[in-house]
């Protein structure tokens, strides 16, 4: 594979015009009706799934219901009758689950110091609920375990111990079982497929509102910003998102990684530098070198940025040529480690992770992975590779959807504007960038796999030759 640099097209920093979309409360009705389906087929008299501000994505995808300051519950019993358990703050707002559902008010949810208001004791709530020792209960936290735990993992429950026990009064440890795989899981969880065209839709929404709030922040790059001055460039509005925007610059900062901007860190040219941005459903993010060109390069990293960028850049564009219904999740850890799995490039988490609300559900990517890619698959194509002496980082993160043909026929029947710029970019993709993807990769934006050497000049990017 031979790697070149092109000039880069006017249109791949222009922000792309998109019409907003949202969730219809169809699409919320149909996963509660799978919801129900699945608790009937493991023969489960109830659920429990838990949720808190930072664990909030699988109670939203069900109900639309996100946790915005307090822990709630959401318990379906077997026949498909639903509640919400909720505090002081949550009963409001839970009036935008978009079926009928029992609202509970439970105060211990409230933030600490709110009245309470003669709250129940939780356990007698569940027996109000009908759930007893016979009840056979299944509970969603937000991970499943498998290993490195003290209990078998099914017995494993990751929600807060006092629930646990008020669950365990009621029913017995015996009747109690893990239900968050059901949720979560590869391939099969509820959470891990897409199924209609409003989804990839507002996926694509999503991911351009991003795409287009990293367009500002590249464009804005100036030698001596400050990290609070360079986030300033997004104009990002305050949509709900799923992760701390990393605004990143200078060696320190870049190896910290999750940390967030601050008015201290100046951009000086040659730094190493990590911009991202999430929405809820997707999230882009870019890790180079803020330079001019070569000449602005220290003697150490002229050594070795283009085994860095070019052969990382390989893998991005080997990633995407591979990704397609059927390839297992090993095939793609492969060919991304044919270029870049050396221990001088620090490969480390999975190059590609399943995502949701929630920024990271899960990943079918890994060294012996024998999960294959479906349709519906939603995916972020990130692979991060760096070296330490000098400090240098690579990623460029980006989303996309598989879908069939009969995905992609109800896209162009429902969303033909959607479809139209999706087939566009799959063009640039194969006649700019020379990446052979497979129709049913659909890329979510127009910065999919853009990635300039030079962050400060912006003037070039990689292409295959």
């Amino acid at each position: 594979m031979k790697i070149q640099t092109i000039m880069c097209p006017q249109t791949v920093l222009a922000e792309e015009k998109v019409d907003p979309v949202f969730l219809s409360d169809e699409v919320y009705r149909r996963r509660k009706q799978l919801l129900d389906a699945r608790i009937r087929q493991l023969d489960m008299d109830y659920i429990i799934m838990y949720g808190d501000r930072e664990h909030f994505a699988n109670i939203e995808y069900f109900t639309k219901y996100d946790c915005r300051f307090e822990e709630a519950l959401f318990i379906v019993r077997k026949d498909g009758t639903s509640w919400i358990v909720v505090g002081n703050e949550g009963m409001p707002y839970s009036a935008i689950v978009p079926f009928e559902i029992n609202r509970f008010y439970y105060g211990n949810f409230s933030l600490q110091g709110q009245p309470r208001y003669k709250t129940p004791v939780l356990s007698q709530l569940f027996r109000e609920i009908g759930i007893n020792n016979h009840s056979k209960v299944g509970i969603a936290g937000y991970k499943y375990y498998e290993c490195g735990v003290d209990v078998v993992p099914e017995k494993c429950f990751d929600i807060p111990t006092y629930i646990y026990q008020s669950i365990e009064n009621v029913t017995g440890c015996e009747n109690l079982s893990d239900f968050t795989r059901e949720l979560t899981s590869l391939p099969d969880g509820l959470r891990m497929k897409i199924r209609s065209a409003n989804e990839i839709a507002f996926i694509e929404y999503q991911a351009v509102v991003a795409a287009n709030t990293m367009r500002r922040l590249i464009s804005g790059v100036k030698e001596g910003m400050s990290e609070i001055e360079l986030s300033a460039n997004a104009c990002a509005d305050l949509r709900p998102n799923m992760a701390f925007a990393n605004i990143l610059v200078g060696e320190q900062s870049v190896r910290l990684g999750l940390k967030s901007p601050d008015d201290f860190s100046r951009l000086k040219d040659g730094n190493p530098m990590t911009l991202s941005f999430s929405t809820r459903g997707s999230m882009c993010a870019r890790s180079g070198v803020a330079a001019y060109g070569y000449e602005s390069l220290s003697e150490q990293q002229k050594e070795k940025f283009d085994h860095l960028y070019k052969n990382y850049w390989k893998a991005i564009a080997a990633w995407y040529a591979t990704i397609g219904i059927g390839t297992k999740g090993r095939v793609l850890y492969s060919v991304v480690a044919e270029y870049i799995g050396a221990p001088e490039f620090g490969l480390g988490l999975n190059p590609g992770y399943s995502i949701g609300m929630d920024e990271w559900t899960n990943s079918p990517v890994s060294i012996d992975s024998e999960i294959a890619i479906h349709s519906g698959t939603h995916i972020q194509c990130d692979i991060i590779a760096s070296c330490s002496s000098p400090m240098m980082n690579a990623i460029c993160e980006d989303t996309v959807v598989i879908a069939d043909v009969s995905l992609r026929e109800q896209l162009h029947f429902q969303f033909p504007e959607v479809y139209d710029r999706i087939i566009a970019r799959q063009s640039f993709m194969r006649n700019v960038l020379n990446i052979p993807i497979k129709d049913e990769v659909l890329l979510m934006s127009g910065l999919n796999a853009i990635m300039f050497p030079f962050m400060l000049s912006r003037k070039e990017i990689y292409a295959l030759a």
